[in-house]
């Protein structure tokens, strides 16, 4: 018997919206927790954990190698994602979306030590890392696909599209409990406490999991099924349909990676060698993750009012500005100095990481908006991706440390935020354009 095709969904709710943006928003949280968690770890564990017979640059350089590996594989996950979100529905991929992100995170809080199991700690460690990586490259375009379709007949798709990326939040949450845990472990921080946030890490996933099976399918999904408009290769069609606006987004978004490639893990490695007490490094991203949260959602609001477009050209031309500004106020050693120097770096890309879930969502039709915004959005992460994997180790080890790197981390960084400046202008604004 053959089964007739699903009906065309019923108009969404405001009461449905809001259930899925807390679904959305605790996959992103889980999404930018990992990422904030293990580049603490990164900073200041992994090096004696895994790699503790090479000398302090070089472990410090594999350990962050080892953090950034899962930025290899996040385009992995937004083509694989991608195709299946379009074709089978959002809601579908991004419980297997969250599965892996949960299946990777546990995975590091209970890999054994080098002491334990020698190169095969480390071997593990960057397969969890990888696939976390693929996890999460599906999280942002099903997430933006999602809301926005849902949330297609609003004037604020930018505030509620805001969820998917809950970058500050997750990094307020990440920083206080490796913080506590620190301190309630003592001792034991080295052996099984830095474990604990990744373990708890995957009990937030399962709570997103757990909300997300419960939800609707997306309604303009849902009607497109209904008409039989799915279509069967969705990425391919949308690199064959959409290619120059994926590359140009791409570029566009390269300096969404600002925090990885200035702050996190590098710039608490950097601050410590300046003479900042290591216990009190982590704090002063706190608190620029704290300012953080109201400039994200400012920036909503300011791209719903005056548009994506601008909104992220201005926290892109305001990023360059922080990154000029950003070395000389550590330098000060002043503690003042530093935490503003964070909040400048971080806070100026919040402004652009607000709309940037509903301008990558709003440039695509739905039979490839899943593929075309995860694509696109991943491919622009990628690039910080490459610096903090490849480049940044490689400058640490050659300089002798992290002080060494600065000057050049700095003009990688500026150099970023000029080629995203200029990618910018050349799109589109999509404010007030219909989703369809």
């Amino acid at each position: 018997m053959v089964s007739s095709p699903p009906s065309p969904a019923t108009p969404p709710t405001r009461s449905g919206l809001r259930t899925l943006v807390l679904a959305i928003g605790l996959g992103g949280i889980v999404e930018y927790y990992d990422a904030f968690i293990a580049s603490f770890a990164a900073s200041s564990v992994w090096p004696s954990v895994f790699f503790p017979n090479v000398g302090p640059s070089l472990s410090f350089a594999y350990s962050i190698a080892s953090f950034g590996a899962f930025y290899l594989t996040r385009p992995v996950g937004a083509l694989i994602f991608g195709h299946y979100g379009d074709r089978l529905g959002r809601r579908r991929t991004m419980v297997w979306v969250i599965t892996a992100m949960c299946i990777g995170l546990v995975g590091v809080g209970l890999t054994p030590g080098y002491a334990s199991i020698g190169v095969s700690a480390i071997l593990l460690l960057v397969i969890f890392r990888l696939l976390f990586g693929v996890g999460l490259g599906g999280e942002f375009g099903g997430g933006a696909a999602w809301i926005t379709e849902y949330s297609s007949t609003s004037k604020r798709r930018s505030f509620w599209n805001v969820w998917v990326t809950p970058a500050p939040i997750a990094l307020t949450l990440a920083a206080l409990s490796f913080a506590i845990i620190q301190s309630a472990t003592g001792a034991n921080f080295l052996t099984y406490g830095w474990r604990i946030p990744f373990l708890l890490g995957g009990v937030l996933a399962i709570a997103a999991l757990a909300t997300r099976y419960r939800l609707q399918e997306s309604p303009m999904f849902r009607n497109l099924q209904a008409s039989k408009s799915v279509e069967r290769a969705p990425m391919l069609q949308a690199l064959r349909e959409k290619w120059k606006i994926i590359v140009l987004l791409a570029l566009a978004w390269s300096f969404g990676g600002l925090p990885s490639i200035l702050q996190v893990p590098f710039s608490i490695s950097y601050i410590v060698s300046l003479g900042v007490s290591s216990s009190f490094a982590p704090v002063t991203i706190v608190i620029a993750a704290a300012v953080g949260i109201p400039l994200l959602i400012g920036g909503s609001l300011l791209g719903d009012r005056i548009g994506r477009k601008r909104t992220i050209l201005i926290s892109s031309l305001l990023s360059m500005i922080s990154v000029v500004l950003y070395f000389p106020l550590l330098n000060t050693g002043n503690i003042g100095m530093i935490v503003l120097g964070q909040v400048l770096a971080f806070g100026s890309v919040m402004v652009g990481v607000s709309v940037a879930p509903a301008w990558f969502a709003e440039h695509f039709a739905t039979k490839i908006r899943q593929s075309g915004a995860g694509l696109s959005y991943q491919l622009g992460a990628l690039l910080a991706g490459i610096i903090t994997v490849a480049i940044l180790p490689t400058l640490v080890i050659s300089g002798g440390g992290t002080a060494s790197a600065a000057t050049n981390v700095e003009i990688l960084a500026f150099a970023v935020c000029l080629v995203s400046f200029l990618a910018i202008l050349a799109t589109t604004e999509t404010k007030g354009k219909p989703v369809e």
